[in-house]
């Protein structure tokens, strides 16, 4: 039994998760899974003890969750963004991130 979910490590851009994607092939991991969110592009994985790691990048754009789809790495970093940027307009609650941590904060300030 481990008491954490996961463990999330932020990573600059898409070549980045493209990067570990690559290297974890040849790593003792298992459940390697590049996955967009469309607030946020992720690859999944279980560490050698089982504990399950996640590499993210935020994406400039907010969606509500659920969601979860496959992404491609033989694709482009250009051609991902585009494709998750799509995904993520086709979801309730869309909006540009800075709109909608504005929007947070100002329901976070007390009155």
């Amino acid at each position: 039994f481990n008491v954490i979910n996961q463990i999330s490590f932020r990573v600059p851009d898409v070549g980045a998760l493209r990067h570990f994607n690559q290297a974890l092939k040849g790593e003792k991991v298992s459940e390697v899974s590049p996955v967009t969110h469309g607030n946020a592009i992720s690859v999944y994985f279980r560490d050698p003890e089982g504990n399950r790691i996640e590499l993210f990048f935020d994406t400039p754009w907010y969606c509500e969750q659920p969601c979860r789809e496959t992404v491609d790495f033989s694709k482009s970093d250009a051609e991902i963004l585009q494709w998750t940027e799509k995904l993520a307009r086709s979801l309730p609650g869309f909006q540009p991130r800075e709109t909608w941590s504005a929007g947070l904060r100002r329901k976070m300030q007390a009155p």
